[in-house]
């Protein structure tokens, strides 16, 4: 399952990221495998995706979250 998959509210542990430049950037902002992620908010579109770990918000395109792969909480 990626991450794209998800709805709003829902949470998901971060398994795999499978392009390696976007894994660079999302560790650099705490974003860490293993972690928990919670989908905040689904753009009109469906682009971008506002997800959050922690303290920490994101916003992600949905052709980038189709690269994280996670296991549903």
């Amino acid at each position: 399952m990626t991450l794209d998959t998800l709805k709003e509210n829902d949470k998901g542990i971060i398994e795999s990221i499978s392009d390696e430049n976007l894994a660079i950037q999302l560790l650099a902002m705490g974003f860490i495998l293993g972690e928990e992620v919670k989908v905040e908010r689904i753009a009109p579109l469906n682009d971008p995706i506002i997800i959050t770990s922690g303290n920490s918000y994101i916003s992600i395109r949905k052709k980038d979250a189709q690269k994280i792969t996670i296991t549903k909480t």
